[in-house]
């Protein structure tokens, strides 16, 4: 039952920031910082995570489910940027 409902999240996760990635090392200039965001977010969430968690074990028992919507937030602001970098070429 936990294996059918993380594996989705896991591929997703992986998908969605590799597609952050993809647009860090392909775009230039402020959308590169734009499309940097997102993953920034993630990274002081899981930092945030290991410090509540190193006071408290109990603080963040949901960590992956928070980490995952975390990083879910990518995708959009991602196809934003995308659409905005399309519109703005024309």
């Amino acid at each position: 039952m936990l294996l059918e409902v993380l594996v989705p999240i896991v591929l997703v996760a992986i998908a969605v920031i590799g597609l952050q990635i993809w647009a860090i090392r392909a775009w230039q200039g402020v959308w590169r910082w734009l499309a940097a965001a997102p993953l920034l977010l993630a990274g002081a969430d899981l930092i945030l995570i290991l410090v509540s968690t190193a006071i408290d074990p109990t603080s963040h028992n949901l960590w992956p489910l928070e980490l995952a919507m975390i990083l879910l937030i990518g995708l959009p602001v991602i196809g934003v940027l995308w659409l905005v970098r399309l519109v703005a070429k024309i």
